[in-house]
């Protein structure tokens, strides 16, 4: 058993070069904190609405995460949004169950 967090926001159309930064940025800072599996993007530009979920061991690991990661989003977004980003948090549930890393996103 794992967790996931799924954080989305949202930027004005022509902006995906800021949420590439953006996602680059924050892919690079997760995978050096405790507990870290793994990360997903999902961009849909015409809509302008960005979407990452990550992988942690634990959900304290996930909550930690959050707690660090999210004010330094908040804080980056508010340059070219004044939404705010959502988040929520997740037990994963891996059909497979064999023990690999998120191996029902592997192909047999």
């Amino acid at each position: 058993m794992y967790y996931a967090r799924l954080v989305k926001y949202k930027l004005e159309a022509g902006q995906r070069s800021v949420a590439e930064k953006l996602t680059r940025e924050f892919d690079s800072a997760s995978r050096k904190l405790s507990g870290f599996r793994g990360n997903v993007y999902f961009f849909d530009d015409s809509a302008g609405e960005y979407r990452a979920l990550n992988y942690w061991d634990t959900k304290e690991d996930a909550e930690r995460a959050h707690a660090q990661l999210y004010p330094i989003l908040m804080e980056k977004l508010q340059s070219f949004t004044k939404k705010k980003p959502s988040f929520k948090f997740f037990e994963v549930f891996d059909a497979c169950d064999d023990g690999e890393l998120i191996s029902s996103h592997i192909k047999i």
